[in-house]
């Protein structure tokens, strides 16, 4: 097997590099459900975390290849599963 055919078979998580304004008690949560919404994703994705003061939740940024640039938001209690989904449809848009 090539090295082009296990690129394909690999999948490229979604990295967490940041998590900033959330409590220790919820951000292994959050991280855990982010890092899992990018799981199956072609390419290699970044997550940054943050507490969205303005609207009393959380908001990530997300960024990829050829410019991806997409803000997931969410509240901060939030069902860990329904985090998981709306990261996997930003990155599948």
């Amino acid at each position: 097997m090539g090295v082009a055919a296990v690129h394909d078979c690999v999948p490229m998580p979604l990295t967490v590099f940041d998590c900033k304004g959330i409590s220790a008690t919820r951000r292994g949560r959050i991280e855990a459900a982010v890092e899992a919404g990018g799981k199956r994703a072609a390419q290699p994705y970044e997550g940054w975390i943050a507490a969205d003061p303005f609207r009393g939740g959380v908001r990530v940024l997300i960024t990829g290849p050829q410019g991806f640039e997409r803000t997931v938001t969410f509240a901060l209690d939030e069902a860990t599963a329904t985090i998981t989904e709306r990261v996997r449809e930003t990155i599948e848009d």
